[in-house]
């Protein structure tokens, strides 16, 4: 899925929020755009156990059970900017479902 600068800047603010480090960014905008842990470990040279942890901790730190939560938000955080949502609404709308 291919989302607006605003909601990648979004996720990227509230990651640094919640304590991610860089990488665990990085795999929040992965997990958002819908690929698997195969295509993470793929496309970054890691085991799929690696990943998995990885996603884990990102999982942990935005206090969200599983990675389907983070793309159904970001898909319905999409629609709202195509729908003219300003950028505090979109940050308030994610924030409610990460945080």
């Amino acid at each position: 899925m291919t989302f607006s600068p605003r909601v990648q800047q979004t996720l990227r603010n509230i990651g640094r929020g919640a304590g991610l480090t860089p990488v665990s960014e990085i795999r929040l905008l992965e997990i958002a755009e819908g690929l698997t842990y195969e295509q993470i470990a793929r496309k970054h040279a890691l085991s799929v156990n690696t990943v998995k942890t990885e996603v884990g901790l990102v999982l942990r730190s935005l206090r969200v059970r599983c990675r389907h939560q983070i793309e159904e938000a970001v898909r319905a955080a999409q629609l709202r900017v195509e729908a003219g949502a300003t950028a505090e609404e979109l940050d308030r709308f994610l924030r409610l479902r990460f945080e």
